[in-house]
């Protein structure tokens, strides 16, 4: 009895391994290290899971931090996505360099270490900028370090570091800024004439363009009613001696004038059409007229030497 109990006992932990005996009817014998196996085995499953979200959502477009334009997909471009970024450097030449910020962030996701932070060349589409406006967007807005939101427009030839695109600062906590607007609305900047090969190649084809433009067009008519900027006027003197200049070209570019003197052509042309005509006509009317006298004298003389013959026949019978 003594041995049994004996050889039921673990030789290691000093446990006593279940016996026939000891196991109810019915009962199952459970292995700890099967347990511990499986226990693992999940573990590991979990952990790879896990693994695999991070890298998607490291390498997903909607949590990726673009380093340069290229990297930015055509397909954010064409459905014109909203990109947030911080500006950090205002060149001279009035192009931002953004720092950009991923759509979605996730704060568990850890950072990568010693990268170096790539920045997105961002010029303003749709606008000539005046140096007056180079130097408004580099001292005077004082942009740097400040949120801004983009639309990237289009590619822009030339400069493959760089790309056109509507920008929006965050000026205050409610306020906002679109710069593209707010350069052309101060007279810093113009709109491309409609006259260049490019400007009218992407008004045709880029739709976000277009209605870019659109708007553009509206702030330029507002700076030109203003006089600023560009569209700054003389002064009064030089105004005063340019009044009969321009009273002149308004007179002549009135719809009024335009309509009388598109009248007096019109008028004119009838005349001398008529008249050309009425020659024509009675030159036609003469030489109608000749060929008919001539028919005439043609039939007279036929009748006359048909009357002579006729003549001579009945004296001829009558002798």
């Amino acid at each position: 009895m003594a041995d049994a109990e004996a050889a039921a006992t673990h030789p290691d932990h000093g446990q006593a391994i279940p016996t026939a005996k000891s196991i109810p009817d019915g009962g199952k014998v459970v292995d700890p290290i099967d347990r511990y196996t499986a226990l693992a085995v999940r573990g590991a499953i979990v952990g790879v899971g896990l693994a695999g979200v991070i890298i998607y959502l490291r390498n997903s477009r909607l949590f990726h931090k673009f380093q340069h334009v290229n990297q930015i997909p055509k397909d954010f471009i064409r459905k014109e996505l909203e990109l947030k970024g911080r500006v950090r450097e205002v060149l001279p030449s009035g192009e931002l360099r953004v720092e950009h910020e991923p759509i979605m962030k996730i704060p568990f996701l850890p950072k990568r270490k010693n990268v170096d932070t790539g920045l997105l060349n961002l010029r303003l589409a749709g606008v000539e900028l005046s140096q007056s406006g180079q130097q408004f967007l580099a001292k005077d807005l004082r942009l740097t370090n400040k949120p801004v939101t983009f639309t990237v427009i289009k590619d822009v030839e030339g400069a493959p570091d760089a790309v056109d695109a509507d920008v929006t600062v965050k000026r205050t906590a409610f306020g906002r800024t679109n710069l593209n607007l707010e350069v052309v609305r101060r007279g810093y900047a113009r709109v491309p004439a409609p006259d260049q090969v490019k400007h009218l190649k992407s008004l045709q084809t880029i739709p976000a363009y277009s209605r870019l433009i659109s708007r553009l067009l509206m702030s330029e008519k507002v700076a030109d009613r203003r006089g600023v900027g560009v569209w700054e006027r003389d002064t009064w003197v030089e105004s005063v001696q340019s009044y009969p200049s321009q009273v002149t070209g308004i007179i002549r570019s009135a719809a009024i004038t335009k309509a009388v003197v598109l009248l007096y052509n019109v008028t004119k042309d009838v005349i001398l059409y008529g008249v050309k005509l009425t020659q024509q006509t009675y030159y036609v009317v003469l030489a109608i007229a000749a060929h008919m006298q001539n028919g005439y004298r043609r039939f007279a003389s036929g009748v006359d030497r048909l009357t002579d013959k006729y003549n001579k026949v009945r004296q001829r019978i009558g002798k």
